[in-house]
């Protein structure tokens, strides 16, 4: 059952102090173990957000996928639990501080391959479990190709994948997932599966949208698309904040309107250290149809109720584009990071988010240490996304979220942790009332979930959802090694109760589950 292979075992190396009873096997003494005295072992703890983070006692940098199976079976075997992490370090769900206060960090940085190759007259590219979207963009792009992908290079390709993948040409090419042909995945014994349409076809559903809960990714192979010429049409504005009125109001007619399907726009409360002022900005991307984003841009030209202080319009390559060098500071390390979401059918209420803007800057003027902070609303057309049956994968949500908010609280006093948390969740709070959202409850994407949230909120509120994806993990994860990452419970009665408990806080509150947990 669990394919170590018999030989040599490490003597000195120690992860956890159990290890070294003698009732409990060594790892072989091939593979990379690494104990906290490591001289590399900070530089391989260091994570995106250092509020609530896991604990790490210990480093496995498996450099082979037979090295991965027999370092995750030892693992599960001396019950030793682990976290797949360090393609970016970017998964902050604050349920990862309250699972892991000793946990094995497998680190997947040696799995970065990016490989081309062509399947049925389609360009195809296979991306390894520890790629970060800085190795992914520029080699689709110099093959002139193109696929959804995140927005900022410092992130892992699969943290992004596993929950949907959203990203700004998702309106041309829908989510990640629907790019997605096949997976290959290690489960909690160490055995390698493929998951596609034909080969684990339960599992494969599950990963698309779920995935989290499951094994830990080694490579994914998707379909490309070519990239028409590869330039992107892209303007940034700023705005007085006199103009808020008319800038919201704006905004909730184009989006109201429906978005071309090449167009990616975000509203952006933003803080400016220069001024010490917050800042109301806009970014909007039109991939390959310059017209269908100038057509947007026209629509906040200064006014007699507009006032656009700052405007700039560029041509940008795919790759560049996927620079992160609109908003650079997103991917510094080692900072207090807390999101929470919330999402509506077309766009949040107008007052709901002047009162959010002047919320922010309250906040930031409070406790100035958190001037990081950020506030994206973000929307697409649901269009493409919406055509793929909404059976056919783990994803609950196509067609429904129109618009995302994404809260990104940061700060780096420790002192600040409460109340950093209890903004966040507060500005959540107000933007997902019904009369605020739309919805009549909470619609929210996981890779942007706190731990607040209903399962259902995160998973879909059908039924038969529920019966499918606690028998998916009874059957892959039988032990909850990945529980950690909003779990999804084993039986159905989980679900219930966690529908009962969504109750608390408005209808969208639950407690954090401390089991093991796995994060790409």
């Amino acid at each position: 059952m669990f394919p170590v292979k018999v030989g040599a075992f490490m003597a000195a190396i120690a992860l956890i102090p159990s290890v070294f009873a003698d009732d409990i096997p060594k790892p072989p003494q091939a593979l990379a173990f690494h104990s906290s005295d490591w001289p590399d072992f900070d530089t391989h703890a260091r994570r995106w957000s250092s509020y609530s983070a896991p604990k790490f006692t210990g480093v496995f940098k498996p450099k082979t996928e037979d090295e991965l199976s027999q370092g995750i079976a030892y693992l599960a075997k001396t019950k030793q639990r682990f976290l797949a992490t360090k393609a970016g370090g970017h998964g902050n769900s604050p349920t990862l501080g309250t699972t892991y206060d000793e946990v094995v960090q497998v680190n997947m940085e040696n799995f970065r391959h990016v490989v081309f190759g062509k399947e049925d007259n389609e360009v195809t590219v296979t991306v390894g479990g520890g790629a970060r979207m800085q190795d992914v963009i520029p080699r689709l792009h110099a093959e002139g190709r193109e696929m959804t992908v995140g927005s900022f290079p410092c992130v892992g390709t699969h943290g992004v994948l596993l929950g949907g993948g959203m990203g700004r040409l998702m309106g041309k090419h829908g989510l990640m997932i629907d790019s997605l042909l096949r997976i290959k995945v290690a489960l909690w014994n160490g055995t390698i599966v493929e998951a596609s349409e034909t080969s684990h076809p339960d599992l494969f559903w599950g990963m698309r949208g779920a995935g989290h809960n499951f094994g830990v990714v080694i490579e994914s192979t998707f379909k490309t698309y070519p990239d028409e010429g590869g330039m992107h049409y892209n303007a940034d504005m700023v705005f007085t904040d006199s103009s808020i009125d008319a800038v919201l109001e704006t905004t909730k007619s184009i989006i109201e309107a429906g978005l071309h399907p090449s167009v990616f726009f975000i509203l952006g409360y933003l803080f400016n250290a220069t001024t010490m002022k917050p800042v109301l900005f806009i970014n909007i991307v039109s991939a390959h149809d310059i017209a269908a984003g100038k057509a947007v841009s026209a629509r906040f030209a200064s006014s007699e109720s507009i006032t656009r202080t700052h405007f700039n319009e560029t041509l940008l390559t795919f790759a560049e584009l996927g620079s992160g060098a609109a908003v650079p500071e997103v991917c510094t390390n080692s900072l207090s990071q807390d999101l929470y979401t919330a999402s509506s059918p077309t766009i949040f209420s107008v007052e709901s988010m002047k009162v959010v803007y002047q919320s922010y800057s309250s906040f930031i003027a409070s406790y100035p240490t958190a001037n990081r902070s950020i506030l994206l609303f973000e929307a697409a057309s649901p269009h493409k996304i919406a055509s793929i049956p909404h059976e056919s994968t783990a994803y609950p949500h196509r067609g429904k979220m129109i618009t995302n908010a994404i809260i990104q609280v940061t700060w780096d006093d420790p002192s600040l942790n409460e109340v950093a948390d209890a903004w966040g969740r507060e500005t959540r709070n107000l933007l997902a009332k019904p009369e605020n959202s739309g919805y009549e409850r909470l619609y929210a994407y996981i890779n942007y979930a706190n731990r607040d949230e209903p399962l259902q909120a995160l998973f879909g509120y059908e039924e038969w959802r529920w019966e499918r994806l606690s028998r998916l993990k009874r059957e892959y994860d039988p032990e909850g090694y990945f529980d950690g990452y909003h779990g999804i419970p084993r039986g159905l009665e989980g679900w219930y109760t966690e529908a009962e408990a969504g109750g608390r806080e408005e209808g969208v509150g639950r407690g954090p589950k401390t089991t093991p947990h796995e994060e790409l």
